[in-house]
């Protein structure tokens, strides 16, 4: 298990090493989340689920080039930009405990964000589009005609935080709000008659527009990080809804989960010797 654990963390610091940019201060914030969560899939079963979500998590803050033609005219030095990979594992029952789901779910996300700074650069409040895409597999552990479910999800979001620094004798704490929601974009869903084989045979689902009006998703996440003389770490929680389907297929996803992660800062020097 810590090997696996390894590795995934190692596979989810690969985004943050292709989007650095060299001499840019780079904030990164690696995280371990494990909460419960409720789960609806219509077409595995109309009975809902619930159980325990495991999961870890990357993601990277870092201002935009500043030797660029807009970094010299002072036209990015309020815009920021910011990039997320999570793997979720899920473990699921039904209420009597006669059933399972066993779930895999992945999602990584990409956004520019404008910050103003008041009080000393101690009140920060930022807001900018979002892009994420994701990807969720359910395992049903007893159905013979539909033992996969799967759904893909890509949205244009509109993203927004606040965060309050304040400070002790030889430490320092911010306090961090941030919340997403999908605007516009497109989802994928198996048609209700589908069986697994034929997904895999080609069989076309449901390919369609998606928005408020038939796909709502929610994330959003209170956090205070603690930087101590050695390291620095965040604690705080992650709460996720989703919510959308058709009139005969219904999928939701209800999810809250305890966060803990390290947090560090890092330069790229890409010619530097050895």
């Amino acid at each position: 298990m810590k090997k696996i654990i390894g590795i995934l963390a190692v596979l989810l610091c690969i985004p943050m090493l292709l989007a650095a940019e060299e001499g840019v201060e780079h904030d990164n914030i690696l995280k371990v989340k494990v909460g419960t969560g409720y789960q609806l899939d219509t077409y595995l079963s109309p009975l809902g689920y619930s159980g325990m979500i495991y999961s870890l998590g990357n993601e990277w803050w870092q201002p935009f080039r500043q030797d660029t033609k807009l970094g010299k005219t002072g036209k990015l030095n309020n815009w920021k930009h910011v990039g997320r990979v999570d793997v979720y594992l899920t473990d699921y029952l039904n209420k009597a405990y006669t059933n399972g789901f066993i779930g895999v779910e992945v999602a990584g996300g990409w956004g520019a964000f404008y910050e103003w700074k008041w009080i000393n650069d101690r009140l920060r409040l930022h807001t900018g589009p979002y892009l994420e895409a994701g990807l969720n597999v359910r395992e049903h552990l007893s159905n013979v005609n539909k033992i996969v479910s799967l759904d893909v999800a890509v949205d244009l979001m509109a993203m927004g935080g606040i965060s309050w620094s304040f400070y002790g004798k030889k430490t320092s704490y911010r306090l961090n709000y941030l919340i997403r929601t999908n605007l516009i974009g497109f989802d994928y869903l198996p048609e209700y008659w589908e069986s697994y084989y034929e997904i895999t045979q080609g069989v076309p689902g449901q390919a369609r527009c998606s928005g408020h009006w038939n796909h709502n998703t929610v994330k959003h996440e209170l956090t205070l990080d603690m930087q101590f003389p050695h390291s620095t770490w965040r604690i705080g929680a992650e709460h996720e809804f989703v919510n959308y389907g058709t009139d005969y297929l219904r999928y939701t996803h209800n999810q809250l989960c305890i966060v803990v992660g390290c947090l560090w800062k890092y330069r790229m020097h890409a010619n530097a010797r050895l």
